[in-house]
């Protein structure tokens, strides 16, 4: 199974042992594959060797999450949103917009080890394209911090409306990608330690990256710029599991994708149909 673009690899429990990070495991005497059915507790948050953001819980933001340059003036709650649950609402209040540049940016942040890869998904309205000013950005740093991975969707007036990445160099890099407007777009950042690199990835899409020399992931930021001219939302969510196999959606496993049922689920293993 694969979150988004890059397969899951969980616990299999075959003959009492445990093996850990396999995507399958071939039963040499009957050249059977044998199929994980049931799933550990934490099976959501292991993906290759990095750790998935917790679902945003009231309890998980107002407890892991603090503020970043200044807390939000419109608030953060968990609500649901765009046909999810445990969504983060984020509010923009434009006439309390702060007089100092650096705290124009509104947001919050955790800090933990993420390992080497996190990803976030972000609903776009597409009121966003005819917007003065936009600024939302999926931020992080490595750890040691070296530079800060940024992935935005911006509009101004003197840029186009989009998705844009930091370089460290020239700036912003628009980034081309096809936006899904009133719709769920995921973004991901990749710390590849071997080349010391941080790659891009919009909607399973590669978006370039920028240098980075740290050992993991060590922060994440959701940020929001006030332009003092308008009020606004934006909602974020950890993003949803696609199952691979119709394996996957047995015993109970299409609820993890967020089906109403089994047969949701394999319906969209053998059509692609997303009836979520």
């Amino acid at each position: 199974m694969k979150l988004k673009f890059f397969k899951i690899t969980g616990l299999l429990a075959i003959a009492g042992l445990i093996v850990i990070g396999c995507d399958n495991i071939v039963d040499h005497n009957s050249s059977n594959t044998m199929i994980l059915e049931e799933k550990p507790s934490d099976f959501l948050h292991s993906v290759n060797g990095s750790v998935l953001l917790d679902p945003f819980t009231q309890d998980e933001l107002d407890n892991n999450w603090v503020e970043d340059r200044r807390f939000p003036t419109g608030g953060v709650l968990s609500v649901s949103f765009g046909g999810r649950e445990n969504v983060a609402k984020i509010g923009v209040i434009g006439a309390e917009q702060d007089q100092e540049p650096f705290r124009q940016f509104e947001g919050i942040k955790k800090v933990d080890d993420f390992g080497f890869h996190v990803q976030v998904d972000l609903f776009v309205p597409s009121e966003w394209q005819d917007a003065d000013v936009v600024n939302v950005g999926f931020w992080s740093s490595d750890d040691p911090i070296s530079s800060y991975p940024i992935i935005v969707y911006r509009n101004s007036a003197a840029i186009n409306a989009g998705f844009y990445t930091w370089d460290g160099i020239a700036g912003y890099i628009e980034s081309g990608i096809q936006v899904n407007y009133d719709d769920w777009n995921t973004l991901a950042i990749s710390l590849d330690t071997d080349n010391q690199f941080a790659n891009y990835s919009i909607n399973s899409e590669d978006a370039g990256g920028i240098t980075a020399t740290g050992n993991n992931i060590g922060q994440v930021f959701l940020n929001h710029y006030n332009d003092g001219a308008r009020d606004y939302f934006a909602y974020w969510h950890v993003g949803i599991l696609d199952p691979e196999t119709r394996s996957d959606c047995m015993q109970g496993g299409w609820e993890a994708f967020g089906f109403r049922n089994q047969g949701q689920c394999i319906r969209f293993v053998n059509t692609g149909q997303d009836s979520r």
